[in-house]
């Protein structure tokens, strides 16, 4: 996020760099709030609800910019482009499912918004299931990093060598990283990014 490390951001910048960063990255910077708030650098509670405020008004935004401007929106980002017919098809099969589940499912999550607003969604409908679907989203995330955290503290707490393995974690995460962005490089057709 802005290629400065999030953790100094949150420490930093705390609800206001933790909504920003719902609103515009979604689930790491959101369970890495989680983890700080186990650290005591948050509380868990603010924390949720910064990340649910956050990720609300991204997905509104997205949905209003869909029923504006939502062709030349597809067409502007590629990856949203091509990513469209997999949630059109979950869409027209399963319209209330996707709206409360989209924010789940990888692949689909930027681009359902736009369609939806583009589509026959009603703009009530879609705000109700999303506040559900925000909530329990931003609830599990934090809680996701809280409990990370919790679990990697009484792990390490005592350990010998707990920096490292906590070293070894990190890069074994890098490196799964890397390994599936670039097996996920190879799925995609040529000239596409």
């Amino acid at each position: 996020m802005f290629g400065l490390d999030p953790a100094e951001l949150l420490r930093s910048y705390g609800y206001i760099a933790l909504a920003a960063g719902a609103f515009l990255e979604g689930e790491f910077i959101v369970i890495l709030a989680g983890l700080l708030a186990h650290q005591g650098y948050l509380s868990p509670v603010p924390a949720a609800l910064c990340a649910f405020g956050g990720s609300l008004a991204s997905d509104q935004l997205m949905f209003y910019l869909g029923r504006w401007k939502g062709n030349a929106v597809l067409h502007r980002f590629p990856r949203l482009e091509r990513n469209a017919p997999k949630a059109r098809e979950l869409l027209d099969r399963y319209e209330t499912p996707l709206i409360l589940g989209f924010r789940f499912v990888y692949g689909i999550r930027n681009v359902t918004p736009v369609l939806l607003g583009m589509g026959r969604v009603n703009h009530w409908k879609f705000l109700v299931l999303n506040t559900v679907s925000a909530g329990i989203w931003a609830s599990a995330c934090i809680a996701a990093g809280y409990f990370l955290g919790r679990a990697a503290t009484a792990f390490l707490q005592g350990h010998p060598h707990a920096d490292k393995i906590a070293l070894g974690v990190v890069v074994a995460l890098a490196l799964a990283i890397w390994a599936w962005r670039r097996m996920a490089g190879k799925r995609r057709p040529p000239g596409d990014s």
